[in-house]
Order: structure tokens, then sequence, then C-alpha cells
């Protein structure tokens, strides 16, 4: 079977997962009485209903392809020895849910060895929709591509929080301060943003593999860059840089690779 249909068929899957998660989150989004506590992490927090979204997307992974290892946020790894990985982030961008803010996303990633073959990003309440498909970027159905690089001084940068950085105030002097502005809480839709063009950057640390495996593909198939600070494959470490030219992404690993 050739690769492209083979991925087809995945998508399809994904995208079935994705609309029956969205009925589940649109079903609770602004629910006051959903119960929320915090992780190990000093500044993470889940609900209930991150537990109840892993569950059921590893349940209709698992009702197609029982075969196929499982990498989720909450609920651990199920290894099969395949060379199939599916990886889950049931609600990215937990505090934006309870707080009624829709830049919270479903993430589904499919890896096959170490080929992030997948992406899939999904804001329900906004009705966004993102994913890569036979080398292109999509946002529902529409071809997208990162935006052309101009300066440093008119660069647009999210990040999530200011507490994933140890030497915030060094990093500002150096770097951020060096930005046209910094759009703070983006979560995973700071990288869509990037993806579709509107924004230069994302630049995070503290990150875990669940947190990108669905936006690597999708920044790359957008024609942008994704690595860690120390331009290594994302995920080799904790950090990520998300930008949209080459020459970006040397300013700013020039000055990042010194605060790993």
């Amino acid at each position: 079977m050739q690769k492209k249909k083979i991925i087809s068929t995945y998508l399809s899957l994904a995208n079935y997962v994705a609309d029956t998660i969205a009925i589940e989150i649109k079903k609770n989004y602004k629910n006051l009485y959903i119960k929320s506590y915090k992780k190990t992490s000093p500044y993470q927090v889940a609900t209930s209903l991150d537990l109840k979204i892993e569950k059921t997307v590893r349940k209709l992974i698992h009702s197609k392809f029982p075969e196929h290892n499982i990498i989720g946020e909450e609920l651990g790894n199920i290894n099969k020895n395949s060379d199939f990985t599916w990886i889950i982030d049931p609600l990215d961008g937990t505090k934006a849910f309870i707080s009624g803010i829709p830049v919270f996303t479903f993430l589904l990633s499919l890896k096959y060895k170490n080929d992030y073959l997948l992406g899939l990003v999904d804001q329900p309440i906004l009705n966004e929709r993102f994913w890569n498909y036979n080398n292109k970027a999509y946002l529902n159905n529409k071809v997208i591509k990162v935006r052309k690089f101009n300066n440093i001084s008119s660069t647009l940068v999210a990040i999530t929080d200011p507490k994933m950085f140890k030497n915030y105030s060094s990093l500002s002097r150096k770097l951020f301060n060096k930005f046209n502005f910094i759009r703070w809480g983006t979560d995973a839709m700071g990288y869509m943003r990037c993806a579709e063009g509107i924004i230069d950057a994302v630049i995070e640390r503290d990150i875990k593999i669940w947190d990108i495996a669905a936006i690597i593909p999708i920044i790359k198939a957008s024609g942008g860059i994704i690595t860690t600070w120390d331009n290594k494959n994302p995920g080799t470490n904790d950090t990520v840089i998300a930008c949209n030219d080459k020459e970006l992404h040397k300013i700013l690993i020039n000055t990042l690779q010194n605060y790993l």
C-alpha cells in the first residue's frame, strides 16, 4: 500500500476521534462544576475531563489498530512493540479550558519509528482544526503557510507562560526585548498561528512530547522550522523553538542555546 494512502487512513481515524472529542469538549465548556486538581509540576493542572477524553481516545484507536503503541499525558504508555505510536494530549491548555478562554486544544499525533507522520490540533469552540497531509498543512481544508520574516524588531512571538524560564530576566534583556511583542498564554494555538502565517515564532521550555508531537509535522508542512534551543530534533530535551524562517531561527538559536 502506498504511503499516501496509509496516511489518509490514519488521518480519517484522527478526524473521527477529534469529532468525537469535540462533542465532549463543547458539552463541558464553561462548566463551573468540573473537577480540577494540581499535577506534580508546580504550575500544571488537570481535570476529570482530561482523563475522560484520553480514555475515549485510547479506546477508539485500539478499536481500529489494537497493535499500535499509545503515549498519553494522563495515562502513560502502552507499548505493543509496534513501529506506530499514537501520542495524545487530551486538553493542551487545561488552565485556559477551566477559565473559559478558547486557546486550549485537543492534540493527536501518529509517529512511525522516529518520523512524525501525522499531527492534528483541534479547537472545537473556534471550529478550527489543523493537520498535515502530503507535505502540506491545513486549517479546515485550506492550505496554510508561514509568513515571511522581516526583521527582529517586527517579530511577533507567542509563549505560554513566563514561569517556563528559569532565567527570565536575563532572557528578556538578551532577546525578548528585541521583539515587537510577546503574546503570552497561547498554548498550542500559538504554534498554529505561526503555521498559518500570523505570528513569527514560539519559544518554550519544560515541554513534554505530548505537548509538541502533533505540532511538529504541521509546522514543518507549513514551511516552518521546529527544533530544540540547541538546534536538535524536538523532543530530545524540554526546549522548543518553532519559527517561520532560517534567519530568525539562527538568531534565536544563537541566544537560547546559552540558556539550556
